[in-house]
């Protein structure tokens, strides 16, 4: 306790296993940070993420080496609450093993736990020895900071409580608070942070079958568009950036919000890239206007271009309208020269060879429009719990034939990424047919290069296509 009877809390993000250590870079946890930021108004806080302190294990050795080195932390600290922010269900097994060193060690102090995996399955943190005291649901804020202000005067609760938390509003939004942060980042990131990821609205009113979102609030609510233009400077001219990428789950949805946002950033001329994802209908030309003055790339997350296959993910009721859209977007950004990104996800449950057909026979009527700054970016369905689609499996399997080989691939000691996506989309996609649709990109690969404006080439090789760094157009003036 601090001397004022305040208990400190340690919030730490315990990593993952089984998580392949190339997939991607270990990146400042930022939602994290604003979750300390707000706390730190009231208690004695500080961060941590063994992530990055310790790595990602991934054999029974480094799991070994992992608990030791998470033993000795927790032994050469001293904080009366341990919140484990388990983000994923990738950190699933990494925040059990936390939590039960750190219980060892401190059998009076308390433990809670929060994140997307606990909201989706806060049964699966419920132990016979009551290990854990606290699973917050939804966002941690509210919740936590009235869990911390009881625990001095009624400590560790009799039996693990589930916490359905109140939702952060507008007026409670703190700023990011980056001393928080600055020894860790001088200690093991000392060059900076070239990709900052960062927050600046919540809530996203859809509910797309494959997502986890919708287990959240879906009101929208953002910063103002000073304070969010503000924040970004702050972390980019602080930690060196080299991009700001917002993270938001529906970025730019009021479109007074996002006019403003846009032009005020571009008044600031920042000499950092900018990049965001938001759905196709959310920009139009005067957006695309006012970006072409920014170093920017825009993701769209289209997600299929097949109209039986958007219907099935929930994406939009009207999919010819959201093509259309999507279309006309994409044009008026190539014809303001900015580069942007078309997300797709294949082999959803409900695909299908007639699904297939219709996306390859959109792109393939996209790429004949040469000099594009349109980048096709795919990646094969990924199962989480907690979305629609975990709800209503054995609908899926009974309308499509889907099939979930590793329905609980989180609990699993295998490459939990591939794991996650051991499945088969419908009883037409099953045996060879699975990678169907790799099959079919590849064939484009030559026809999506060919399409692509010098520049827009020239970006995707140095940040998606390593291997196109070989082509001699790379290397061209």
């Amino acid at each position: 306790m601090a001397k004022d009877g305040r208990p400190s809390i340690l919030i730490v993000y315990p990593s993952c296993f089984y998580y392949p250590a190339w997939m991607e870079r270990l990146d400042l946890k930022t939602s994290q940070l604003l979750l300390a930021s707000y706390l730190a108004q009231y208690f004695p806080v500080e961060y941590g993420d063994f992530e990055i302190t310790i790595g990602r294990p991934n054999t029974e050795a480094q799991i070994k080496r992992y608990k030791r080195r998470v033993q000795k932390y927790f032994a050469d600290c001293d904080f009366d609450i341990l919140a484990l922010s388990c983000w994923t269900s990738l950190s699933y097994q990494a925040t059990m093993v936390a939590a039960r060193i750190f219980r060892e060690l401190y059998p009076e102090r308390l433990i809670v736990v929060g994140g997307y995996h606990p909201t989706a399955r806060p049964e699966e943190f419920l132990t016979d020895d009551h290990c854990i005291d606290y699973i917050i649901t939804g966002e941690g804020e509210l919740a936590l900071k009235e869990i911390a202000a009881g625990f001095s005067g009624s400590g560790r609760p009799n039996e693990t409580k589930i916490v359905k938390a109140p939702t952060l509003m507008t007026e409670d939004f703190v700023r990011y608070n980056w001393s928080l942060v600055d020894g860790f980042i001088k200690e093991y990131l000392p060059s900076g942070i070239p990709n900052v990821y960062m927050y600046l609205s919540r809530g996203c009113p859809f509910g797309c079958s494959f997502c986890m979102e919708p287990l959240k609030e879906r009101l929208w609510r953002a910063y103002s568009p000073e304070a969010a233009i503000s924040e970004i400077h702050e972390a980019a001219g602080r930690y060196k950036a080299y991009a700001v990428g917002i993270s938001d789950a529906c970025f730019g949805m009021r479109p007074s919000w996002r006019k403003e946002f846009l032009k005020k950033l571009v008044d600031t001329k920042p000499e950092f890239w900018v990049v965001f994802e938001t759905r196709p209908e959310y920009l139009d030309e005067d957006d695309a206007r006012t970006i072409s003055n920014l170093k920017i790339e825009v993701q769209l997350g289209i997600e299929s271009c097949s109209p039986d296959m958007l219907r099935i993910m929930n994406k939009t009721r009207a999919p010819d309208k959201y093509l259309s859209k999507f279309r006309e977007i994409s044009h008026t950004l190539t014809e303001y020269g900015v580069l942007h990104r078309a997300n797709l996800i294949f082999n959803h449950p409900g695909e299908n060879k007639k699904t297939l057909r219709e996306t390859f026979a959109f792109i393939d009527e996209e790429l004949k429009k040469k000099e594009s700054y349109l980048i096709w970016a795919s990646h094969g369905y990924m199962h989480f719990p907690g979305c629609e689609l975990d709800t209503n499996k054995k609908y899926y399997e009974e309308k499509y034939g889907s099939r979930f080989l590793s329905a609980q691939w989180w609990r699993e000691t295998d490459d939990q990424y591939k794991s996650s996506m051991r499945f088969v989309p419908s009883t037409e996609l099953d045996g060879d047919d699975t990678d169907l649709w790799e099959r079919l990109l590849e064939e484009r690969k030559p026809e999506i290069k060919s399409a692509l404006s010098l520049e827009a080439f020239k970006f995707a090789a140095r940040k998606y296509f390593l291997d196109w760094q070989y082509d001699p157009r790379f290397k061209q003036d």
